[in-house]
């Protein structure tokens, strides 16, 4: 009785050590914990479930995708609140106090928020990496391990990401810039496709 306890004990470290590797892989380092809770938590809400399934790990391994899928869409959604709280807010203080020319965009700022639809309608490796790096501000490392890729790999991403990018935007706009590379002005191409931002 007490090595078929030892045994369990043995095997369930072993699977709590590779679903925090799973884990670790797909979500910011802050939140490992959180997800791995929750996930363990819902193992044992649905405990039958578990016992029951044909291949009790891999049952598991569904509810933990599901978990960090659950996970990224609670993220984007906050993400998405606090951007909108934010514009509301500067709204409110930019009808309280009178707008002067200093207020106006620069059009480097103006050009900048019509990326990350840009961004979006690039093929999906090269718009998960673009949005993990560029929008999320990950480094490239932290972005490869999320992913599950080669640092030299995410790097490739990255670089093609860029270029399709550049590719997208010349299409739609002519953009002027300084001899340092600084967007200084920009236009809409006649008969390019117009920006949604």
């Amino acid at each position: 009785m007490t090595e078929a306890r030892a045994l369990t004990a043995d095997s369930w470290a072993d699977f709590e050590s590779r679903l925090r590797s799973y884990v670790r892989r797909r979500v910011d380092p802050a939140s490992v914990d959180d997800v791995i809770g929750g996930i363990l938590l819902r193992l044992v809400q649905h405990q039958d479930d578990l016992m029951a399934a044909r291949n009790p790990v891999a049952w598991a391994y569904r509810v933990a995708a599901n978990a960090v899928t659950d996970h990224h869409r609670r993220r984007a959604s906050e993400r998405q609140a606090l951007t909108q709280q934010a514009q509301v807010q500067a709204q409110e203080e930019g009808a309280a106090r009178p707008q002067t020319d200093d207020d106006e965009p620069s059009a480097a700022e103006d050009l900048a928020r019509c990326l990350i639809p840009l961004i979006k309608n690039l093929p999906a490796p090269y718009a998960e990496a673009l949005l993990l790096t560029e929008i999320e501000g990950l480094t490239q490392a932290a972005a490869a391990e999320r992913l599950g890729l080669s640092l030299s790999g995410m790097k490739s991403r990255i670089q093609r990401g860029r270029r399709k990018l550049k590719a997208a935007l010349l299409g739609c706009c002519a953009v002027r810039t300084d001899r340092h590379g600084a967007v200084i002005d920009y236009s809409f191409r006649p008969g390019g496709k117009a920006l949604r931002c």
